[in-house]
């Protein structure tokens, strides 16, 4: 026995029981006392895993039989022990001190409650990760689906739907009439949504999650449940007199969900499904028992808050027009889709070029792509709760053929004085909400301005200058470089220095969006002095934004004048 399994058996030599083991991952094991334990009892015994490289690289735990999955609380797959344990390297213990920590907790949290029935209703305080499991452990490669994704509300009543089987990633979406945002769903899916299967969903709202004690066990299980809770033209169609039939055309599936999860279960028959295993495509046999299945959400609520943005029903319902897809408009744009909102139009008519590619959401592979078109690719296949639409001309060519009649908010991030001046005159026929967001030279400061829909960008003579009037640092001409060989200008920045402008900008926008902005304002984030320093001598701050020398960086709030 090693100096290391002796000290642990010294300092555990209390609630050991008999002498280590080696497994054959070169661990070693020790069996835990658990006193008297009754026959038939669901853990028959405990041990602790001192895993090889402990303690340096490696972290112990506690395993208890396997017959404890699902019979007890925080048994996780394989009898291993989801609590508070090893505190693992790093934390200033040793071996010894962190292999007790794990077995007190052991007793302290877990044994011993349980002992005296205090676990008993931990089961429902974590419902979707007992059902994970359950569904791992019937888990095959013949299975008919993985997973259903689920794309609206809970049904108030219960009901059948279609839905579509996607092969061959094997997910289920559970169709609520929404035809184009299923679609999109499916379009993000790419290559694992190349067959489309047609099943029937029986839609069933539960009041309390299940628990290991309460699922459905079996086909009857589940089949009593639908036959009670399904209105008779539902029952028709799920069980009708075609059910032979049925049971060979197509698939059926049982959905029971609340506001805290779902459980699906996929009943026995249905066509066979081609599968993919390893390097080859095979064909399933239709399932005869009754198959699990994880239920997970994709709906605008979940995907893009938890439930916890209330502001996202809204958003669906808004139109966003974004002028520029460069280093501040396209991650600008990614965090607008991300947000929620509903439908963004996105005008840019440059070019992707290698000189791009170190501060702009688009990578090597959209080199001599028009920037909005990949943009707006990219995004819709990522996130289906938004719509980008693309315009690959000048903001002057957008202008002249659309209005802003029904756009929400306008975002300019171009830059552009033309840009500017040509939406000035756009929303003096069409008033909405504007943001003019901007970098000046090396990220040194970001601003955002935000104009309510009856506050215009050029309103007196000299206006025309009023973005550099913003501005917080007089910056020499020659800060701004000439590009070789053509007339284009550049500032020196990292995608990194121009995430901070990213999200002023996005932060403020939805602010604009959501009706929280209540008069025109100006956001500034200006860097210290330091930072300047850095990039250029003797560089100086306007009056406005001096109290920012001191800082790392500072936000501040003007009115717009």
């Amino acid at each position: 026995m090693s100096s290391e399994s002796t000290a642990l058996s010294e300092a555990l030599a209390g609630v050991l029981v008999g002498l280590s083991t080696r497994a054959n991952d070169g661990a070693t094991v020790y069996r835990l006392d658990l006193g008297e334990v009754p026959v038939g009892c669901a853990i028959s015994f405990a041990e602790l895993i001192v895993p090889k490289g402990f303690p340096e690289q490696a972290v112990a735990c506690i395993r208890v039989s396997k017959g404890a999955v699902l019979q007890v609380p925080h048994v996780e797959l394989g009898g291993l022990l989801c609590i508070d344990g090893d505190p693992g390297p790093g934390r200033g213990l040793d071996g010894v001190q962190r292999v007790q920590t794990l077995v007190s907790n052991f007793y302290d949290q877990f044994f011993n409650p349980w002992c005296r029935g205090e676990l008993d209703g931990d089961f429902a305080k974590e419902p979707q990760n007992y059902w994970g499991v359950h569904v791992a452990q019937l888990r095959t490669t013949g299975d008919t689906a993985r997973k259903v994704w689920t794309v609206d509300n809970v049904p108030r009543t219960a009901q059948v739907r279609e839905g579509l089987l996607l092969l061959p990633g094997r997910i289920i979406i559970a169709d609520n009439g929404d035809k184009q945002f299923v679609q999109r769903v499916i379009a993000s899916l790419g290559l694992r949504a190349r067959q489309r299967v047609r099943v029937l969903v029986a839609d069933i709202p539960i009041s309390h999650s299940f628990v290991p004690e309460t699922w459905p066990k079996g086909v009857d299980a589940v089949l009593s449940v639908m036959r009670a809770r399904l209105k008779p033209p539902d029952y028709q169609l799920f069980f009708g007199q075609s059910l032979r039939k049925r049971r060979k055309r197509e698939h059926r599936v049982a959905l029971f969900r609340n506001y805290e999860g779902g459980f699906g279960f996929v009943l026995p028959g249905g066509p066979p499904v081609v599968v993919k295993e390893r390097n080859r495509y095979r064909a399933t046999l239709p399932h005869s028992n009754l198959q699990p299945l994880m239920v997970e959400r994709i709906d605008p609520q979940w995907t893009v808050g938890r439930d916890q943005v209330p502001q996202v029903s809204a958003r669906q319902q808004k139109r966003v027009v974004v002028f520029g897809a460069g280093a501040l408009g396209s991650p600008v744009v990614e965090q607008l889709a991300k947000a929620g909102i509903g439908r963004i139009t996105l005008i840019d008519s440059d070019i992707m070029e290698t000189a791009n590619l170190g501060r702009h959401l688009l990578g090597a592979n959209h080199v001599d792509y028009g920037k909005s078109a990949a943009v707006a690719r990219k995004l819709n296949q990522s996130y289906p709760s938004c719509i980008v639409e693309a315009y690959g001309h000048k903001a002057e060519r957008w202008l002249r053929f659309n209005t802003l009649k029904d756009v929400d908010v306008v975002l300019d991030l171009t830059g552009e004085p033309d840009v500017r001046w040509r939406l000035n005159e756009a929303r003096r026929k069409h008033p909405c909400k504007l943001l003019i967001g901007w970098m000046e030279p090396f990220v040194a400061a970001a601003h955002a301005c935000l104009l309510t829909a009856d506050t215009l960008w050029l309103s007196l003579p000299g206006d025309e200058n009023r973005l550099k009037q913003l501005e917080a640092v007089d910056w020499p001409a020659e800060v701004i470089r000439q590009v070789p060989g053509c007339s284009s200008r550049f500032q020196a920045y990292t995608a990194a220095n121009a995430a901070y402008a990213v999200a002023l900008v996005s932060e403020n926008a939805l602010c604009l969006i959501d009706g929280e902005v209540g008069s025109s304002i100006v956001l500034s984030w200006v860097r210290g002095q330091k930072f300047l320093d850095k990039q250029w001598p003797n560089l100086k701050y306007r009056e406005w934004a001096a109290d920012a020398a001191q800082h790392v960086g500072l936000t501040k709030e003007r009115p717009f004048i």
